[in-house]
């Protein structure tokens, strides 16, 4: 009988801006992880699950196997979702009011036309909510007027009119094609660009004391830091701070830095988040890191094809780094293509859902798959060619 091989696995992800509870994060990944157990034929099953609310994560133990090879994995769900709540729950126009100021502020600082220069088109989500804005604005100085003549007000009752119509459009469609929800996430960049929020600030620190109690008990094979969206500004500065609790916390440990659609630039691009900037710098410079970022054309809220470390002036890194571009066209089919296409937030979530075919860029394969995350990033042909059947990955065993 063939020698089974065997791979233990701790996975610490951090998730985007989405008010979405830990626990409930982790019985998305388990759906998911069924999804793509059968697709590649192995065995996943979840051992336990524990949510621990008051150290803000939720904790999940899997087994999966497969012919001739079997992995353990211990899965740590950080949350946010109570902070991003308080964004997100501010009632309109209260929430207009004080966010619509902080995003302005992307536009004063010179951010914006940095954004330009390292993706266009996240610049083009980037001015999405202005534009929009302005054309709302437009049409109800417009509806205002005609609405003061017809009702023989006189034009001085125009601009209450006009004001009040701007607030409608912004309620309606604007809630329906996500204005509000941009505006009030621009307004958490800012403050976490500012250090200005205390909430976000302790929630740095319990995450760092967290990576560093998981790590320092870890025996793992491989240690994969996940971040999607924002949860890479969340997983960085952790990690960084974890360093300066104990700098030789990762020695010689086999440590993967995943960041899916990464909004890193959204902040470390800002003349004010210098403290970003000096953690990725502190996070490049550790050997025992390699640095895989994924990106598709698809997803306007991230910075495609942009070379984070290039824009940030990191021409030495240390650690390994890989960027790769993939296609969401060929994990999904036409169903779900449809549908994720309608929606530019359903796109950007896609990379931590499950694909209906064998792509190597498939989050859940990663998770609870036979191959180490650095071992996948560095089989570019592989990731490249989106294989149709197992065969295709024989080489890597």
């Amino acid at each position: 009988m063939p020698r089974q091989k065997k791979l233990s696995r701790l996975i610490l992800n951090f998730p985007g801006f989405e008010p979405t509870r830990a626990m409930r994060q982790i019985d998305r990944l388990t759906y998911g992880g069924h999804k793509t157990a059968a697709l590649w034929e192995f065995d996943l099953e979840r051992l336990d699950a524990v949510e621990v609310p008051e150290e803000h994560k939720a904790t999940a133990n899997f087994a999966s196997s497969g012919e001739g090879w079997e992995a353990s994995v211990r899965y740590v769900q950080f949350s946010w979702q109570d902070i991003i709540s308080r964004y997100e729950d501010s009632a309109y126009p209260k929430s207009f009011f004080e966010n619509f100021p902080k995003f302005l502020s992307f536009f004063w600082d010179g951010s914006v036309g940095r954004y330009f220069k390292a993706s266009k088109r996240y610049w083009g989500f980037t001015i999405y909510p202005l534009l929009y804005l302005i054309v709302a604005g437009i049409a109800a100085w417009f509806l205002g007027s005609i609405a003061a003549t017809y009702l023989s007000l006189g034009w001085i009752w125009s601009l209450p009119i006009a004001f009040l119509l701007f607030f409608i459009f912004g309620k309606y469609p604007g809630d329906w094609i996500y204005v509000n929800l941009s505006i009030n996430d621009w307004g958490f960049a800012r403050d976490m660009c500012n250090q200005s929020n205390q909430e976000i600030e302790k929630r740095y620190e319990d995450f760092a004391d967290c990576i560093l109690e998981e790590i320092q008990n870890s025996s793992h094979d491989e240690i994969l830091v996940v971040g999607h969206s924002f949860g890479a500004v969340w997983a960085v500065t952790a990690l960084a701070k974890a360093f300066e609790k104990k700098p030789k916390l990762i020695k010689n440990k086999n440590v993967t830095f995943l960041a899916l659609g990464s909004s890193l630039l959204k902040i470390a691009l800002v003349p004010e988040a210098k403290f970003l900037r000096n953690y990725i710098r502190d996070i490049t410079s550790q050997k025992s890191i390699f640095w895989h970022e994924i990106q598709t054309k698809t997803d306007f809220i991230s910075f495609y094809k942009a070379d984070p470390l290039e824009q940030l002036g990191i021409t030495d890194p240390a650690c390994g780094f890989q960027i790769h571009r993939v296609n969401f066209s060929r994990a999904l089919d036409k169903v779900r293509l449809r549908k994720m296409r309608k929606s530019m937030y359903l796109a950007h979530r896609q990379y931590i859902l499950y694909a209906d075919k064998r792509v190597a860029f498939d989050f859940q394969f990663r998770c609870f798959g036979q191959f180490f995350a650095r071992d996948l990033a560095l089989n570019s042909k592989w990731i490249e060619s989106y294989p149709e059947s197992v065969d295709a990955i024989k080489s890597l065993k």
